[in-house]
């Protein structure tokens, strides 16, 4: 075991995830490497530090948006050692392993046995005259790369979606079939239109109830680009002020900080059915005299007057 292995491992060991043997060598390796002892101390206390800070609540949207660059990264990450450079560099592994006949002759025994196994199976499962031979769903390999477009038809529930795989494709159903909603939340979080982001959170308006939609309301709130996009949110989430505070404290930091007069005003009216509340009142005092939009102003003060007088 070396410095470079132990600080390459530390954080591993400080979460107690290394194997014991492995654990118990870089242990005794401290005991005689005071450097490498050292930064293991100042690893420990920054850890320390960090498990002393207020544990911030992680939405599901930016754990499902992590998990997916995780995922991303991983599989566009270049391989260069293990096995995958065995699999995919045989030159290398041939130089290497430096041949004897007797293992030549092995691997030829077994690549001329896996080649009659293997058509022995393809032979087997030939389907016979008038047989169907069933596939699986394309859809259910395929990756979604976006929606497309949203149509609800006229006097229905009914939604069609059109999305993008290898190929365009289109889903139907009504809005309360899982896989439209799961296409509906996809478009509201991360697709390029911002027309088809409008689409899909006007529809989910219409479930505002279920926790998974109003997180997507709430992101979409909060987080998107587009004024048009943040409105229709919203417009969801205006009806759920009182009994969610999260849903509150969303619409109350939209009406402190978008930079849209559109998106202010309407969270300024969704906080009237609340305007009794601390952090509300306290923000409406503050925008009362410090808002630079007069009519934002005026509208505080409005509120601010037709509440009670607290003694």
């Amino acid at each position: 075991m070396n410095c470079e292995w132990v600080k390459e491992n530390v954080t591993l060991y400080l979460y107690n995830e290394l194997a014991d043997d492995a654990r118990h060598e870089l242990e005794q390796h401290l005991g005689r490497c005071k450097d490498c002892d050292a930064e293991v101390a100042e690893v420990r206390q920054l850890h320390e530090k960090m498990n002393a800070l207020p544990q911030l609540e992680v939405t599901p949207n930016l754990l499902a948006s992590a998990r997916m660059s995780l995922q991303e990264a991983l599989e566009t990450t270049e391989q260069k050692n293990g096995w995958l450079r065995f699999a995919f560099d045989p030159m290398h592994w041939l130089q290497q392993m430096r041949f004897s006949p007797a293992l030549a002759a092995v691997i030829f025994i077994v690549g001329f046995g896996g080649g009659i196994a293997t058509m022995y199976r393809t032979a087997s499962h030939q389907p016979t005259e008038g047989q169907t031979v069933v596939t699986q769903d394309r859809r259910s390999e395929a990756s979604i790369a976006g929606i497309r477009s949203i149509t609800q038809e006229p006097g229905s529930d009914k939604v069609q979606i059109q999305y993008d795989s290898t190929i365009p494709e289109k889903y139907q159903g009504s809005i309360s079939d899982p896989k439209v909603q799961e296409l509906l939340l996809m478009a509201s979080r991360s697709n390029y239109n911002s027309g088809v982001r409008i689409d899909s959170v006007d529809l989910l308006n219409k479930k505002a109830d279920d926790p998974q939609v109003r997180e997507a309301l709430i992101y979409a709130l909060r987080y998107d680009s587009n004024p048009g996009v943040r409105l229709k949110a919203l417009e969801g989430l205006s009806g759920l002020v009182k009994q969610d505070i999260r849903v509150r404290n969303a619409v109350l930091e939209a009406l402190l900080n978008d930079n849209n007069p559109g998106v202010r005003t309407g969270a300024l009216r969704a906080l009237e059915a609340v305007k009794a509340d601390t952090s509300v009142r306290q923000a409406l005092q503050q925008l009362s005299t410090e808002d630079p939009s007069t009519y934002i102003r005026t509208e505080s003060k409005r509120l601010l007057a037709s509440m009670p007088h607290i003694y």
